[in-house]
């Protein structure tokens, strides 16, 4: 059976989020791109068979691929130096959402958000911009940052939206009206526990 891996962005990665899909020996690549609802686009150059990738298992639901690769530091205007180096990517293991609650019940959740000293309290669909920043978008036609929930399959996710363009996905492991457990950050703790506000 494929299961399906989230690619586990750090603050560094730019671009869409990324799905891969392992199936016996065959690890799949997918663009995650949002319509309605989320959906995966095959990247048809881009498959590898892990027993020929580097890679091993932090616990059963994350794997981590080391990949070798180069950095480039500019010194100067004349002087760049380029270093070899091994990259670190993880992928967290995708299940099903845990919850007695509909998908309307979850959105109009208010629930508290603190990982690692980054603590918020975030309300679905509401934009994350301050006044002064949501004037300005305004102005440039931007929509500003938002959170919504998202669902691939039978997981549900808290979806970071930068104007129109899906920037993280963070999974939901459980949720009821006490309490939300998110998954798959890229440092520890991987799953914090979130507070439902009244």
């Amino acid at each position: 059976m494929k299961e399906n891996w989230l690619f586990i962005k750090t603050p560094d990665h730019y671009g869409n989020p990324e799905i891969i899909q392992i199936d016996k020996d065959i690890i799949d690549y997918f663009d995650v791109e949002k319509s309605d609802e989320i959906c995966l686009m095959k990247n048809e150059n881009r498959n590898e068979k892990l027993s020929e990738t580097e890679h091993k298992f932090i616990n059963q639901n994350r794997i981590r691929f080391f990949r070798n690769g180069k950095i480039y530091k500019v010194l100067s205007d004349e002087k760049s130096i380029t270093e070899n180096c091994i990259f670190e990517n993880d992928y967290e293991k995708l299940n099903a959402t845990e919850t007695e609650l509909t998908e309307t019940e979850i959105q109009n959740l208010n629930f508290e958000f603190n990982w690692n000293g980054e603590k918020m309290n975030v309300k679905f669909n509401e934009v994350l911009n301050s006044p002064v920043v949501q004037e300005i978008n305004k102005r440039l036609n931007k929509e500003g940052s938002r959170i919504v929930l998202g669902k691939l399959n039978k997981t549900l996710f808290v979806s970071l939206y930068t104007d129109n363009y899906l920037d993280k996905l963070i999974p939901i492991k459980y949720v009821d009206k006490q309490k939300m457990i998110l998954y798959g950050f890229p440092k520890e703790p991987y799953e914090i526990n979130c507070t439902i506000l009244e």
